[in-house]
């Protein structure tokens, strides 16, 4: 099992982007301090939120575990644009879930989405949130369903 780190980070102009780390699991570490360790934050560091967001297969059959941390703890290390955090991937068949195109800026986007939904949903999270308004407002326009939410009319 593989532990997927996406450090946030959002600019009013410039929009969206991120980092990626990614490390192997070791035997008898939970995933959460894991995440924590690769994203350089202390054991007691409360200035920044850290949730798992998703999961996935590998085609070559590994497991990786998503997190989000927000904000990134190295602001001016390099970051990838996030140009269609809206976008949503798919699979075109019903007997087969995973997307065959799936890339990471899929994932990254499944994320936003889902703090989109934590920050209406979760008051920790609105709370961490509240004094960066510009991300706030950007997450409030992008729809805030998460993978398996269902609405029934």
């Amino acid at each position: 099992m593989n532990v997927e780190v996406v450090l946030l980070r959002h600019d009013p102009t410039e929009g969206f982007a991120y980092r990626r780390l990614i490390t192997a699991l070791g035997g008898g570490v939970s995933p959460d301090r894991t995440a924590r360790r690769v994203a350089a934050l202390g054991e007691h560091d409360q200035l920044h939120m850290v949730h798992s967001t998703s999961w996935r297969a590998t085609r070559d059959g590994c497991i990786v575990l998503t997190y989000l941390v927000h904000p990134d703890p190295e602001p001016d290390r390099p970051g990838i644009p996030l140009t269609e955090p809206h976008v949503i991937a798919c699979s075109s068949r019903p007997g087969h879930p995973a997307p065959t195109d799936l890339e990471i800026a899929h994932v990254v986007a499944h994320a936003v989405r889902h703090l989109a939904f934590l920050e209406r949903t979760d008051r920790a999270v609105a709370i961490h949130l509240a004094a960066r308004t510009g991300l706030v407002r950007a997450l409030r326009r992008l729809p805030a369903a998460v993978a398996g939410e269902v609405q029934y009319a």
